[in-house]
């Protein structure tokens, strides 16, 4: 997959928006350029209602895999764990975890509460350390209780002192399924200064293998703590967690509730209570959300929500400083926390590690926008026309757009000096995903109004992937848990999802027949391999236009096209077989 599958799509959308000229820095503004849409869009479809909270819409947070088979696991951010089965046609919610009464002096409110869930990779292998065991990132009230266990604990800047306590837990599971919640032991309390910008989501990396270093290693996004332009300088500080993802072995070693991974790129030693062990990456100002590609380079991608100028999207790198608060985005902050500057001329080698993607606050969508939340590089088998694609969203002040770009197109690059030159300083092509529910046109928004018969100013999307593989879309004000099912306006063998099957598509099958790839590389039915089949879908409908396709009939390829076919597969089938 390279960028030039998409050459034609963004060609196509430049030239129906008009970019203005860069912004004179410093701004608010920096990149001026409009989010073009793709012609094509995803079909939402409702899966199961989470139970009220609080009298009111749970809070959804959260969704995965990985405990029992078969079934997903939803977050209310106000302190319940649900679990149901994603094989079921009508699936039931069924109460996992009640943590409101497991956890003394637990605390949900704005950004605390329940706010990750993690099942350790041998959860279902009996005989080994983490048989049944799982984890949750949660907030307590400061001093509101007695500690559970033996936690390593942080303290928070005095003053202003601790706002609330953020916490890792530890609980195993029954036999026959259910929670024991005497299990409960508290592994680490970061203090937090402030309400906002806290402990987030937390998981294992899904590619690692039993035996290798990354295998059973728990990642922990924390925030800053809160606080415009960090005020307690926390982010740069690797004497304390804040502002950073920690990495543990969340086992208990002895009388160590953890142990420090000895690969962590900052360990001194092997002192869980000494911070720098922990920091696997710093420079985070609320990078609440992270994921694994579980295919093809096996990416981590890291988003971080932006003060007053941009949203990022980071490559997951052992040893990364992001630059916050000294950067924000590809720029430099100045102090004002609603502006930004150029970046200085010797950046290419200042140490910082910069996004593969961003945007800026005031953009061509409704109300601008300011808080990206990640998804996931779709992987799942309903929908192969978004193999590959990196999903993800913002969520605080519009409609709720749902955006894609190609995984492959996440790359590191180096210099900075001419954005605009950088996909208009997007870095990367992405674009917004139009929405359907029962196949009408519609925004997040719309849906969420549908349900709810309100008027909401925000989504507060949430993703997550389900046993199944497939993408799941939450938010906090409807209770509904629905999937991404369906797509149109790509047709079988659009390999370059530009409406139309054409020979550029076959040339993408050619270049890459006996190779591993997904849909852009023309693996049309996401077998893995680039193979016979898929040229069979892309012969189908060769010559259609998705706009097209729903009122006339599948042509035949010509006598010409289909000899041409013929001999070029011939042609690959002997370079094989030499």
């Amino acid at each position: 997959m390279g960028g030039t599958r998409w050459i034609l799509v963004f060609l196509i959308g430049q030239m129906s928006i008009c970019l203005e000229a860069a912004a004179a820095l410093p701004a608010r503004n920096p990149l001026d350029a409009s989010i073009p849409k793709f012609d094509w869009s995803m079909e939402l479809q409702d899966v199961v209602s989470i139970p009220n909270s609080n009298n009111q819409a749970p809070r959804l947070e959260f969704l995965t895999g990985g405990g029992a088979p078969g079934l997903a696991y939803v977050l209310d951010q106000r302190g319940k764990i649900y679990s149901f089965d994603t094989g079921a046609g009508s699936p039931t919610p069924v109460t996992f975890l009640d943590l409101t009464t497991a956890v003394p002096a637990f605390r949900d409110g704005f950004q605390q509460g329940l706010r990750g869930l993690a099942f350790h990779p041998d959860f279902n292998n009996s005989g080994t350390d983490g048989y049944r065991k799982f984890y949750t990132s949660h907030s307590r009230t400061a001093f509101g209780g007695p500690l559970v266990g033996n936690p390593v604990i942080f303290g928070a800047p005095s003053p202003p002192g601790v706002d609330h306590d953020s916490i890792v837990g530890e609980w195993t599971v029954n036999a026959n399924g259910t929670v024991d919640t005497s299990s409960y032991r508290e592994l680490l309390y970061v203090g937090q200064t402030n309400s906002d910008h806290n402990i987030a989501q937390i998981g294992f990396n899904p590619n690692a293998s039993s035996g290798e270093p990354d295998f059973g290693k728990l990642y922990i996004a924390l925030g800053d703590g809160g606080g415009p332009q960090d005020p307690f300088n926390l982010a740069q500080n690797l004497s304390q967690p804040l502002g950073s993802y920690l990495r543990i072995d969340p086992l208990a070693a002895g009388a160590n509730p953890f142990s420090v991974p000895g690969d962590n790129p900052f360990r001194t030693s092997n002192d869980p209570a000494t911070a720098r062990n922990l920091i696997w990456a710093n420079g985070l100002r609320n990078a609440h959300r992270f994921t694994f590609d579980t295919a093809g380079d096996g990416k981590m991608l890291i988003t971080d929500i932006g003060q007053g100028s941009i949203e990022e999207i980071n490559l997951g790198v052992a040893g990364a400083n992001y630059g916050w608060d000294l950067r924000e985005g590809t720029f430099l902050t100045t102090g004002n926390p609603n502006e930004v500057d150029n970046l200085p001329a010797n950046h290419t080698t200042d140490g910082f590690t910069y996004p593969v993607a961003q945007y800026d606050h005031i953009n061509n969508l409704v109300n601008g926008s300011v808080a990206i939340v990640g998804g996931s590089v779709y992987r799942g088998t309903q929908v192969p026309q978004l193999t590959g694609l990196y999903l993800f969203g913002e969520f605080a002040t519009n409609s709720g757009p749902i955006f894609a770009v190609d995984v492959d197109e996440l790359f590191q690059r180096d210099d900075f000096t001419n954005l605009t030159n950088l996909n208009n300083g997007h870095l990367a092509p992405f674009a917004e995903v139009q929405l359907t529910s029962g196949g009408v046109e519609k925004t997040l928004l719309q849906i969420i109004a549908d349900e709810t018969g309100q008027n909401e100013s925000r989504t507060d999307l949430r993703f997550g992937v389900g046993p199944d593989g497939e993408i799941y879309v939450l938010n906090k004000h409807d209770g509904v848990v629905r999937k991404i099912v369906s797509v149109s306006g790509i047709l079988d063998g659009d390999a370059d999802r530009d409406g139309d099957v054409d020979g550029r598509d076959f040339l993408t099958w050619q270049r890459n027949f006996g190779k591993s790839g997904d849909w852009s590389d023309g693996d049309f039915n996401a077998s893995g391999m680039v193979d016979q089949a898929d040229l069979a879908l892309w012969q189908a409908e060769y010559g259609n236009s998705a706009a097209l396709a729903s009122s006339r009939s599948v042509p035949e390829p010509t006598i010409i096209s289909s000899c041409l076919i013929a001999l070029m597969v011939a042609s690959l089938s002997r370079k094989l077989l030499v």
